[in-house]
């Protein structure tokens, strides 16, 4: 009896009570979360721009982006270098908006993909044939766009993605593993 008292306590004391009432509350992922290119139709990358740096790294997307994060200096060792991402960015989109977007969606995902890796490898599909941190950081800012579209993008008529929205904003986490168990 009062072992239950005493995590309860410590639970408040250390606020992981809140967290872990949260999660508690994160039904199954809809399968509305996959849709990001549907609710959030962005122009995608043109990665082709870092041809002349990358054109050895495969077509693998991990070894691809590992190569362009690389060439960019976006990454240092595993870590995200966000005062590097922007101009990465600038090169591989025309559209400042979009920039923007994702600038702030990287920064969002830093933290999470750096303190989730070794969990993220065992939900992800892709390859492990590069380092993936690159992969899982863009992924993560991809996803995000779900939560964090540009409104000129945003299909805000569509039914399925308001309830992707939704469920992202109130349970990221547990939306962004089910994006990349299916990804």
């Amino acid at each position: 009896m009062w072992s239950g008292w005493i995590v309860i306590l410590l639970s408040v004391l250390y606020g992981t009570l809140p967290a872990a009432l949260k999660a508690a509350k994160c039904k199954a992922a809809p399968k509305s979360v996959q849709n990001v290119q549907i609710c959030c139709p962005a122009p995608m990358a043109n990665w082709a721009v870092y041809n002349s740096e990358c054109r050895d790294s495969g077509q693998q997307p991990s070894c691809r982006l590992d190569c362009i994060f690389n060439a960019s200096s976006v990454l240092q060792g595993s870590r995200l270098r966000l005062d590097r991402v922007r101009p990465m960015l600038q090169r591989a989109f025309n559209q400042q908006p979009i920039v923007d977007a994702y600038r702030a969606n990287f920064g969002n995902c830093s933290t999470l993909v750096y303190n989730k890796y070794q969990e993220l490898t065992g939900v992800s599909r892709q390859s492990d044939a590069c380092d993936r941190h690159a992969l899982f950081y863009s992924l993560c800012a991809y996803f995000r766009l779900m939560r964090d579209c540009p409104a000129a993008h945003w299909q805000r008529n569509n039914k399925m993605c308001q309830e992707a929205r939704s469920y992202t904003r109130s349970c990221f986490w547990p939306a962004f593993k089910s994006f990349m168990n299916n990804t």
